[in-house]
């Protein structure tokens, strides 16, 4: 059975990816099609080996009940994709999503099934899921010279707004929130100045100079997000320290990298400027080289002279210190909040909240049904005006925040799950006792996934692979053994 799921994994990471149609025109269509095509054969023959399964441990044991809080979670996220379709104003679109994004019940259904296969199976091996960095790689690689200006590929409909083969920048952010991360937790766990160490360190380097490149400050949520996790998981011994301290240093190499870039070649840079980029003209990189390598060395004087690792301390300092910056971070956002926030976010935020209070108390609690926005909107005199005076007709198909399209989508019920979800599961892992190392490099993607698409929203380019991530999450905090 892990060959099925490594064919499935090669195709996934290996071929979705690259796949074009016509170019970047209607990318979007081809990318959801290409999953589907890809996705649905896999699903049908595990659906069948879990019901063959089902049926023998009914006759001869019984089956035995689930009963961990991330797999309630999981299957109440399965109900509600059900639910809310159920009641949908269009159930057409619900089911297979609004075209040219596909990201209707058929294809949510289709990757939470792989969530739930995996986390039944025990598949994690992560010599083998280090395997499926190599495409990835490839992307960060042809992003930075899209971004410089070189193109070695001629692709249809190309400009400055698609990078690589994954298209705009909240598409490629939404890839890199889950690969990235993915690299730096690898890393994370090797065995520090071996051959593979450095093989994974040139990964991430890559893909971090291609996250600061990109174009889009949301991307700096995932920098926060991964780096704020490690952090954490620094404070529980000095071995992990030390290792989260190597980390900072090559993100810090990674912006020194960008900032000699944007010193030589800054004028082949083709995209605007952001926050991101300033940030590494600042010389920051260089500021957390030097910070980080102080405190390396002297974490290595305090271990040779035997003075204690203080976990527990470090653990409350760090609690205080992430709460003050949440709190700060959401005050400024109250300040600065504005129609125009987050290139045009704000006023897509004030639309959807208000498109959800006027819901019908059961469409709060269920939803109107996924990928819905847009046909509701039209469909409603008010919101048909003002779709349209404020997009110009472009469809608007999510509220550019996953916890907010979710809500409208799938309701409150809907709401509830996605959040326990990834709650549950990131806090498991951020326990990490046992299987600590798998638990690390699951956990650091999905919480920058997750992160990130408070501002952005999912796709097949990042979604499936979030999902597969979380099913092996719960499968290695449930304890239970491989096939």
């Amino acid at each position: 059975m892990e060959l099925l799921y490594l064919l499935y994994m090669l195709l996934l990471c290996g071929f979705l990816p690259l796949y074009m149609n016509v170019g970047y025109y209607e990318l979007g269509e081809a990318k959801a099609l290409c999953y589907l095509v890809i996705s649905i054969p896999f699903v049908i023959i595990l659906l069948i080996r879990e019901l063959v399964r089902y049926r023998k441990e009914a006759g001869e044991e019984g089956m035995a009940l689930d009963n961990n809080i991330d797999k309630f979670f999981l299957y109440g996220t399965l109900f509600s994709f059900f639910i809310s379709w159920l009641f949908s104003v269009d159930k057409k679109v619900a089911f297979f999503g609004y075209e040219g994004w596909r990201n209707g019940l058929l294809t949510t259904l289709v990757a939470i099934s792989f969530c739930i296969f995996i986390s039944k199976s025990g598949f994690f091996k992560s010599q083998i899921l280090a395997l499926f960095l190599l495409v990835p790689f490839f992307e960060f690689a042809l992003s930075i010279l899209n971004r410089m200006s070189i193109f070695p590929f001629m692709i249809a409909g190309q400009n400055s707004s698609f990078v690589a083969t994954i298209g705009n920048i909240n598409w490629f952010s939404g890839f890199l929130s889950i690969w990235v991360p993915l690299g730096v937790g690898f890393m994370f766990v090797q065995k520090r100045f071996s051959f593979r160490f450095f093989l994974l360190g040139i990964y991430t380097i890559v893909g971090l100079v291609a996250l600061f490149l990109q174009g889009s400050e949301g991307a700096g949520l995932i920098i926060c997000a991964c780096y704020g996790l490690l952090l954490w998981y620094g404070t529980l011994d000095r071995e992990n320290f030390k290792a989260f301290l190597i980390q900072a240093i090559v993100l810090g190499i990674s912006m020194s990298i960008v900032d000699i870039l944007m010193m030589f070649a800054g004028s082949y840079y083709n995209y605007s400027d952001n926050l991101l980029l300033v940030i590494c003209r600042y010389h920051v990189g260089a500021i957390i080289i030097a910070a980080a390598f102080f405190v390396y060395r002297v974490s290595r004087l305090f271990e040779e002279i035997k003075v204690s690792f203080y976990s527990k301390t470090y653990k409350k300092i760090y609690i205080v210190v992430i709460v003050a910056a949440l709190a700060t971070a959401i005050v400024l956002l109250i300040m600065n909040f504005s129609e125009d926030f987050g290139n045009g976010r704000g006023i897509i935020w004030r639309m959807c909240a208000e498109i959800y209070a006027g819901l019908s108390p059961w469409q709060k609690l269920v939803g109107i049904g996924q990928d819905c926005l847009y046909p509701y909107a039209m469909s409603d005199g008010y919101w048909n005006r003002s779709f349209t005076n404020v997009f110009n007709g472009a469809a608007l198909t999510n509220a550019h925040c996953e916890l907010l399209t979710v809500l409208l989508e799938r309701g409150l019920i809907g709401a509830i799950t996605y959040l326990g979800l990834f709650i549950s599961v990131i806090f498991k892992l951020a326990m990490a006792k046992e299987k600590e190392h798998a638990k690390v490099i699951c956990a650091l993607p999905v919480i920058s996934y997750f992160i990130f698409n408070q501002i952005s929203f999912p796709q097949v380019t990042s979604m499936p692979y979030c999902l597969i991530l979380i099913g092996i999450a719960i499968n290695l905090s449930g304890g239970q053994e491989s096939e």
